[in-house]
């Protein structure tokens, strides 16, 4: 069963809103329980990819500035 998530992109000048799938990772939303805590959207207005952290039935999106810090810890931004 894929799980859809009302979100709004956080990119600045377009704060798109509505109801998204997950980008990546869709096997783990065939179960009734999905097995997976992190998330990927991508916007369908600006194309802009941001990710999100599952918390109970709600996508908390994680600040984007934030995940450029983790990207360059990891060297690949």
């Amino acid at each position: 069963m894929l799980t859809d998530y009302m979100v709004t992109c956080p990119h600045s000048g377009c704060h798109w809103s509505g109801s998204l799938l997950p980008k990546s990772n869709r096997d783990a939303w065939k179960t009734a329980l999905p097995t997976t805590h992190s998330i990927v959207f991508q916007c369908p207005r600006c194309h802009g990819e941001w990710h999100a952290r599952v918390v109970g039935e709600d996508a908390i999106p994680l600040p984007l500035d934030e995940l450029t810090g983790i990207l360059e810890l990891a060297g690949t931004a």
